[in-house]
């Protein structure tokens, strides 16, 4: 899989899909920071399925039937649960290091202001879905690479778990990063308060 692909198929974890054949085929992804979908995602989408996609305020909407149809095999997506795709776990976890970085834009989390995280308990990156299985893929492919999470729980009807450790955060921000404005810009605020 390419680059673009695997941040795509992750990223849309923040996103909808109403594929109803014959009737309606449809990709929503809403966003806080619209900068995410203008600068980021539109750009992947267009020049992987050579389509033009709009967005309007805060949501980027897909309605060409082929896209739809394109990405819904690619990514796996299901209205029902939806797991990790199977090409995603056929690469080595070297390779799923975009993967992640999607997931974590669309569904990961950073302290709202870092640079007042004075205790190591209030420092932490976190990853967050209502599916159970992506994140035990997620968390077994970063131990995999060296990071030790911390476990995950569920509260308030989702998963998680988080990196908590300063080593593992500040190589996370290095290793594996972020494409998300202003997600991206409170990582690198965190790791400069640890560091």
């Amino acid at each position: 899989m390419h680059n673009d692909e695997l941040y795509l198929i992750s990223a849309l974890r923040d996103g909808n899909v109403d594929y109803r054949i014959g009737k309606n085929y449809e990709i929503k992804i809403w966003q806080k920071d619209e900068r995410w979908l203008t600068d980021v995602l539109k750009p992947i989408i267009e020049r992987r399925f050579h389509c033009t996609v709009h967005v309007h305020g805060h949501l980027l909407r897909i309605t060409n039937k082929r896209v739809v149809d394109d990405i819904r095999r690619l990514s796996g997506i299901k209205p029902w649960g939806w797991h990790t795709p199977a090409p995603v776990k056929l690469l080595p976890p070297s390779r799923r290091i975009t993967y992640i970085r999607g997931f974590w834009d669309a569904e990961g989390g950073v302290p709202k202001h870092p640079e007042r995280c004075h205790r190591a308990e209030q420092r932490y990156l976190s990853f967050h879905q209502k599916d159970r299985e992506p994140l035990v893929f997620i968390r077994d492919t970063l131990i995999s690479l060296g990071y030790r999470p911390t476990n995950i729980t569920y509260c308030k009807g989702a998963h998680e778990f988080r990196i908590t450790r300063a080593a593992h955060i500040v190589r996370f921000c290095r290793e594996i990063g972020s494409l998300h404005p202003e997600k991206g810009e409170r990582m690198r605020r965190l790791v400069k308060k640890i560091s």
